[in-house]
């Protein structure tokens, strides 16, 4: 073990990362493309083109901006993707990347950006650097995750605990990754990982803290190739790409570096950003957790009445913790989740409510977003309004990292480019004619040349009718996220290809999110 120069352990010494995976750097995965070109002006305006906008009419008209539990959505739903895979996606992406160094305001260099997460899928914001070198994530027994205060909503029937957190007047989260308490939902599913270790330690019976951990990443791998990729890439992508159980992925465009994995910035800005299409307005968490307090909440300067809780909302959660799903602060008491609201084959926690639709459905994967990605809560300080929105700062980010076009992509890959009629047009009539306006202003600028985020989205709208990626961005986000996993040596892919899931699941040999939860629950 190596000394520091008083003769003590280096610290983290013990817990150098066992991975061939090192470079935790961004690149670029097209690298003989060119980067596209447009105008800051062009790039906003075409950001205002891709939200809903519909609160506006709904509360013009006095009617709630979001619909019951009950109810159904057919325009704006996915009913073949549980609401759920929208936030293990943001788990995933928070397990793999973090660039807190680009800037909206200079081009940057992704091979010069650092990638403040391990590029492999490791569970690094669950573990930290492990328990001698961060012990504040773990029970004394250094086997043991630490978990929160008990938020049951049933009667204390179940221990159902929020985050570990500190003790001061906000309390802060003990994470790996501070961004996995940024809301309510990827907050619950962060303690949900806690609590499966610590069910797979407690199953094990072992001291050994690498089995056990093994035992997660591997079952957690398992998840991300054959439940929820094949949701998100449709089953002809993943078929082509990750080929199927036991079977190594086929591999065309992901090449690493020498022998390093990287994260391609067409994967972390465009591609895999497709999850923000998928986001609801407002959610339900619980039988008891139906809706928020209080139902009225300001929007753009009037009152917005909701069924459910908004994702995001201005509403100051110190003085209405129950107002909206904003994170970076304690749970309330009862907001547990149920997670039978977000995944199918979840062994219910009691009675639904009458008629309730579950699990609730994710949004389609389309080129719109929700009223409440327009308003970012943490970008209010923002002078420049057009920049508080989740569309613009995808495409500036975009445009800053000097991505190449969506149709240079879909060439390069052989398959065949939308066309400019079919990428700008839309089967609204207003969004349509918003984008033939923007067309207009900016004549040129998007000729053959649609920004590779929005391109990807259009073509899940078409190739896939909003249901799942089209062949870009799925093939996109199946091989990056497979290469890593293969590029990783202590992974299942690395060690034992045909290596079937141990833990018991609904099918033998198989394991899904909905597995890991009934597990954990019992």
């Amino acid at each position: 073990m190596a000394l520091s120069k008083h003769g003590s352990p280096v610290r983290g010494m013990e817990n150098v990362a066992q991975s061939s995976v090192r470079d935790q750097r961004f690149g670029r995965m097209f690298r003989n493309l060119p980067s596209a070109a447009y105008t800051e002006d062009a790039l906003t305006d075409l950001a205002k083109t891709m939200f809903q906008g519909e609160f506006a009419d709904k509360i013009e008209a006095n009617k709630p901006v979001d619909v019951a539990l009950n109810e159904r959505e057919p325009e704006d739903e996915n009913p073949t993707i549980p609401a759920g895979f929208t936030y293990f996606g943001q788990f995933l992406d928070h397990d793999i990347t973090f660039d807190p160094a680009s800037s909206l305001d200079r081009f940057n260099d992704p091979n010069a950006l650092q990638d403040f997460r391990t590029p492999r899928l490791d569970l690094d914001s669950v573990y930290g650097s492990g328990p001698a070198d961060q012990p504040f994530l773990y029970e004394p027994d250094e086997l043991h995750l630490l978990v929160g205060d008990d938020k049951d909503f049933d009667q204390g029937r179940k221990k159902r605990p929020d985050l570990p957190r500190n003790t001061a007047k906000i309390r802060r989260a003990l994470l790996g990754d501070k961004r996995n308490d940024e809301n309510v939902i990827v907050s619950q599913l962060h303690t949900t990982f806690l609590r499966f270790h610590n069910k797979v330690v407690d199953t094990l019976g072992t001291r050994d803290f690498e089995l056990c951990q093994q035992t997660v990443r591997w079952h957690y791998q398992w998840i991300v190739l054959h439940d929820f990729l094949p949701r998100i890439v449709g089953k002809d992508t993943y078929k082509r790409v990750i080929v199927g159980r036991g079977e190594k992925p086929v591999i065309r465009f992901y090449n690493p570096q020498g022998r390093y994995a990287f994260i391609p910035v067409e994967f972390s800005v465009a591609a895999y950003r497709y999850g923000h299409s998928m986001v609801r307005p407002s959610y339900s968490l619980n039988r008891i957790v139906v809706a928020p307090d209080p139902v009225q909440q300001p929007f753009n300067g009037k009152q917005a009445t909701f069924h459910r809780i908004p994702i995001f909302s201005l509403m100051n959660v110190a003085d209405h913790p129950r107002a909206n799903l904003n994170g970076f602060r304690e749970l309330p008491g009862f907001w547990a989740i149920d997670w039978s609201f977000f995944f199918e084959g979840i062994t219910p926690d009691g009675p639904a409510p009458a008629g309730a639709v579950l699990p609730q459905p994710s949004y389609k994967i389309d080129t719109l977003l929700v009223d409440p990605l327009t308003s970012l809560p943490d970008h209010q300080q923002e002078p420049i309004k057009i920049r508080r929105a989740l569309a613009a700062l995808n495409l500036l980010r975009g445009w800053r990292l000097g991505l190449p076009s969506g149709q240079a992509v879909a060439r390069h890959m052989e398959m065949e480019a939308l066309s400019d009629e079919e990428l700008f047009d839309s089967e609204d009539a207003d969004v349509r004619a918003a984008r033939g306006h923007v067309l207009r202003q900016h004549p040129g600028i998007f000729q053959d040349n649609a920004p590779l985020w929005f391109y990807i989205l259009r073509e899940a709208e078409i190739a896939a009718d909003s249901r799942h990626l089209g062949p870009v961005g799925g093939t996109i986000v199946a091989e990056v996220i497979a290469g890593l996993i293969r590029e990783d040596r202590h992974s299942f892919l690395a060690q034992w290809p045909k290596w079937r899931p141990t833990l018991p699941g609904r099918e033998a040999g198989h394991f899904t999110m909905a597995d890991m939860i009934n597990f954990t629950n019992r």
